[in-house]
């Protein structure tokens, strides 16, 4: 008689407690959160009449959301022991006159003189892995003979992203949503700076972008309180977004379409799968095209095609091509891209 005991699996009980998360039940709010600030205004209206989804957070997404929870919570620790936390998960709240209240929950307030030597010793009681105890002596050592009389209180805001977005932000800017984000907590607390901090989930590699107040950004947080305090006033369902955008030079598929907890309800996709399947095609048969444009290529009957259907969507398409075309380097506008698409014969 065999008396081994059952084996079992860890893997098993990790990705089950992971998407274990319970998601609270959707009611009807007259209030914004301040992570939705920069969305889709037709999602945002949905969600605050409290209407079910129709394509809740999958498995992979709580479990990308919990490895972003991880990394918020290395940070913490590292705040934390280096004695420059003064404040974390901080529920935050603000209402111009007359419009929707906004309010939402920064991540950590940091800055503060600390005991710099007390710090040391606490971040070896920390025992980290050894990367993050070299990295966070390498901070305390910096921090300390470059602000000896302290420092100054900031906002920090935590992004924990894949390599691919890393590189995005790193060469265009942080995120629309997370710079309005974090300059509501500016708005709320009346401070000056506020720090996103961007980590890449492949790497490990650390982007800090800063927001300020005063600063322009007050003219699109207040602009964006505006239009969804008015699609809610009136009861009015704001439109829904284009399946096709124009950024960074490029056209692209619309991410406030592929991640909609309604992709079902308002664009009638199974999941982010069919659209992906459909779309991005569409979008590389479209930046081939425009590539050809730029560079001057000969067109083909299948180009003329495909400019006619691009100018459906953007009718100022030649005004594109014409500032593409300014550009002293303009192969460059492809970042990401091999530029021997550019080169792709395409079958009429």
């Amino acid at each position: 008689m065999n008396n081994q005991p059952v084996s079992w699996t860890f893997y098993k009980i990790w990705n089950e407690s992971l998407e274990s998360r319970v998601e609270k039940e959707m009611k009807a709010r007259n209030r914004m959160w301040a992570s939705e600030l920069g969305g889709a205004y037709v999602d945002r209206y949905l969600k605050m009449k409290g209407t079910p989804p129709t394509n809740p957070p999958n498995a992979r997404s709580l479990r990308k959301f919990e490895a972003g929870n991880m990394m918020e919570w290395i940070v913490k620790m590292v705040l934390r022991r280096a004695g420059i936390l003064l404040a974390e998960q901080t529920w935050l709240s603000f209402q111009y006159s007359g419009l929707l209240e906004v309010t939402g929950k920064l991540d950590f307030l940091a800055g503060g003189k600390p005991d710099w030597e007390k710090a040391k010793r606490e971040i070896e009681l920390l025992e980290l892995p050894e990367f993050f105890g070299r990295a966070t002596r390498k901070i305390i050592e910096y921090l300390s003979t470059t602000y000896p009389e302290g420092l100054k209180t900031i906002v920090l805001e935590i992004k924990s992203c894949s390599g691919f977005m890393f590189e995005k932000y790193e060469s265009s800017g942080a995120n629309k949503q997370h710079t309005l984000q974090a300059y509501h907590y500016l708005k709320c607390k009346n401070l000056h700076e506020a720090h996103i901090v961007y980590i890449s989930k492949d790497d490990l590699r650390m982007l800090e972008l800063p927001v300020f107040n005063p600063s322009l950004v007050e003219e699109e947080y207040k602009k964006d309180i505006v239009t969804m305090t008015n699609f809610l006033k009136s009861d009015e369902l704001p439109p829904i977004e284009k399946e096709v955008v124009f950024s960074d030079n490029r056209f692209s598929a619309n991410w406030k379409i592929a991640y909609s907890n309604y992709l079902t309800k308002l664009y009638g996709y199974k999941d982010q799968k069919e659209f992906d399947d459909k779309i991005k095609g569409k979008v590389a048969q479209w930046n081939r095209t425009l590539g050809r444009c730029v560079t001057g290529k000969k067109m083909t009957e299948l180009n003329l095609k495909v400019i006619e259907e691009i100018k459906v969507e953007f009718p100022n398409f030649d005004e594109i091509v014409n500032r593409l075309k300014e550009k002293v380097d303009f192969l460059k506008f492809w970042q990401g891209v091999d530029t021997e698409e550019f080169e792709e014969k395409e079958v009429v």
